[in-house]
């Protein structure tokens, strides 16, 4: 043997490991070479004064590594063994450092996250817990298209936005990008573009294009989509945020609405309706939602939780109409049911006891009063300075800033400053306008107190 064996009775490490690390390293400095013979499980074990069943589980481990190989119920060999088969590595090289030296992120004016005190996690935890007692259940994957008992609650809650569906309709799925690759896999077959408003969802965009379907923006006026570039653009399939469109906050009135179905019904297009933030409406009552209108089976109605309860527990849902659900069926079997049906069953003993009612009333005022002071710190801070695209729902605002500088250097200055935001340009498909600078600012996370600071730190930032 080319070197000898010193085992320690006395260490924590068990013998078989410390065996399996003496050959180990033999075989890979080199010392025992490729079809070298290795000592029988009996002389070893005799001679190191071991059992037999330590030696075989050390060979084991070598084996299952591919260190050793077993020659047909002889002695065990070393196997080939290379050092390094790969090229070297490129040498690394360093990325030049930002010009511009960031502050510590103090304000997200980019993120559409919850209020640190809009949800009640002791609440929460108490279905959670209700949850855990059903183990039975919990043993078993649960439904492909999501647990009944929420989907029953889904189909009363969304009565509310005018539309009318049975729960086999309903499918839930962890965020609306999930649901969303699920679609486009169902619609492939049918159609091989899809239009998007512009501008638009681009992280929709994304998903519709990596899943091979082209692209086509159509222009947005304050009415919604441009109806007219829609029908002459030969889109057939196309998603819209009638509601609140995003990222612009536009909303769709009754009249453009009947004519977006209109056209749906005279092409047999299908038109996706993605709800975004229908809930924060902040006068008058909710807008009923563009599915409510539907006759003719044409749209896909998609909704998510995700502002009224925590972006974490992740659970969204979409209408399909029953000419799609057939299609979704047969290929049912492929799309797994990813979300949680600890959570899923929370949140339908959570709503079934009127609290997700509750929750949206308690955010919607609480939102409400932040939406006024925001308005109100920026036209006092900014003054003439900025122009604001008002409207009476959502969880932000689009600013025109009256400057020369272009939204890239309003961007870095404001992380300069430690605010974070968000440029329109980012959500165009196209050429984005140059000018004026547009960005969109969130205030749905910054406590209320703090606002006066954190437009301030922009406004110095920006003049």
């Amino acid at each position: 043997m080319p070197k000898l064996i010193l085992l320690d009775h006395a260490s924590k490490e068990p013998l078989y490991m410390q065996l399996y690390r003496h050959f180990r390293a033999e075989i890979e400095q080199n010392n025992l070479k490729e079809g070298n013979k290795i000592p029988s499980i009996r002389w070893l074990a005799d001679s190191l004064s071991i059992s037999k069943i330590t030696v075989e589980k050390a060979y084991q481990q070598l084996l299952c590594e591919g260190y050793i190989k077993n020659g047909n119920r002889t002695r065990y060999s070393v196997n080939r063994f290379v050092e390094s088969s790969w090229p070297d590595p490129v040498p690394h090289v360093a990325i030049p450092a930002k010009s511009t030296v960031e502050a510590p992120l103090r304000y997200d004016l980019a993120s559409g996250e919850m209020d640190m005190e809009g949800f009640d996690f002791v609440l929460w935890k108490r279905y959670i817990n209700k949850a855990f007692m059903d183990q039975n259940r919990l043993m078993r994957y649960g439904d492909l298209q999501g647990e009944t008992e929420l989907r029953r609650q889904i189909v009363g809650y969304i009565r509310s936005r005018g539309v009318n569906c049975h729960h086999e309709q309903v499918i839930i799925g962890p965020g609306v990008q999930s649901l969303l690759n699920m679609l486009a896999s169902i619609l492939k077959p049918d159609h091989d573009g899809i239009a998007f408003e512009e501008p638009g969802f681009k992280i929709g965009r994304r998903i519709w294009e990596d899943r091979g379907f082209r692209i086509i923006p159509v222009s947005l006026r304050r009415e919604g989509i441009d109806t007219d570039e829609l029908a002459g653009s030969g889109a057939r399939l196309v998603y819209v945020t009638p509601s609140h469109q995003f990222p612009t906050g536009y909303i769709m009135p009754i009249g453009e609405r009947k004519r977006l179905l209109n056209w749906a019904g005279q092409t047999g297009a299908t038109i996706i309706e993605d709800d975004y933030d229908s809930e924060f409406r902040y006068f008058g009552r909710p807008l009923p939602a563009l599915k409510g209108l539907d006759t003719e089976g044409a749209v896909i109605y998609m909704g998510s939780f995700s502002k009224v309860i925590p972006p974490s527990i992740r659970i969204s849902y979409m209408v399909l109409p029953d000419r799609l659900l057939e299609n979704y069926q047969k290929r049912a079997s492929l799309y797994n049911q990813a979300t949680s049906t600890v959570e899923q069953l929370a949140l339908a003993r959570y709503m079934a006891d009127g609290h997700l009612e509750r929750q949206i009333r308690r955010l919607r005022n609480l939102y409400n009063e932040k939406h006024a002071l925001f308005l109100d710190n920026i036209r006092t801070i900014f003054g003439k300075r900025v122009e604001i695209n008002e409207t009476e729902s959502g969880l932000h605002m689009v600013l025109t800033v009256k400057s020369d500088l272009t939204p890239k250097e309003l961007y870095d200055r404001a992380l300069v400053k430690g605010c974070r935001i968000a440029l329109l340009q980012d959500y165009y498909l196209g050429e984005a306008p140059v000018t004026p600078s547009q960005i969109i600012l969130y205030f749905s996370k910054i406590p209320a107190t703090e606002m006066p600071t954190a437009i301030s730190l922009l406004k110095e930032a920006w003049f």
